[in-house]
């Protein structure tokens, strides 16, 4: 018997849950109602605001993403750029010294040949003059004899000797200059 008092407790006691229950349903059933919708609607409202949120951030990280790429393209042309600019100027340094070489190079050997043709013209000015010099020496010797010859036989006296080899002399020093 004992377990019948329990049994019919248990309906005693749901009794009043499901009165308890009625009665918040009439005190607060509609506020509880209206509640719920207002927490249904907020959490549309949230998830709409969510979604639109994320579609936002999407296409602002897709521009950024997009303008980043263009950026990037753009350096990419520029040191392209510079660095074709940097290989052609290179190359123009290259080809300028290659000529600037060759043209020492000639100079070089010009210079050295033109030394050696004015050594050979200065050599030949040097024997020519030498040889000038010596027939110019041979014939005044031969003058001189010829005239002290005539001296010697014609017996000039001394002042016309002496004034002869000082005119000689002076022709002499006339040609040397």
């Amino acid at each position: 018997m004992p377990n019948n008092k329990n049994v019919k407790k248990e309906p005693q006691d749901a009794a009043p849950v499901n009165e308890l229950d009625q009665l918040r349903q009439i005190v607060f059933g509609v506020a509880e109602k209206q509640l719920k919708q207002q927490i249904s609607s907020t959490r549309t409202d949230i998830e709409q605001a969510l979604s639109k949120q994320h579609t936002h951030f999407s296409e602002r990280l897709d521009k950024m993403q997009e303008n980043i790429n263009q950026q990037l393209n753009n350096f990419e042309q520029k040191l392209q750029h510079s660095d074709k600019t940097h290989e052609d100027t290179e190359m123009s340094i290259q080809k300028d010294l290659a000529s600037l070489s060759s043209e020492h190079e000639m100079f070089a050997t010009n210079t050295q040949q033109d030394f050696k043709h004015i050594e050979q013209a200065l050599d030949s000015e040097s024997q020519s003059l030498t040889r000038t010099f010596n027939e110019q020496l041979e014939q005044l010797k031969t003058h001189l004899e010829a005239v002290s010859k005539e001296l010697s036989s014609s017996k000039t006296d001394r002042k016309t000797l002496a004034k002869l080899l000082a005119t000689m002399a002076t022709n002499l020093e006339d040609d040397a200059i």
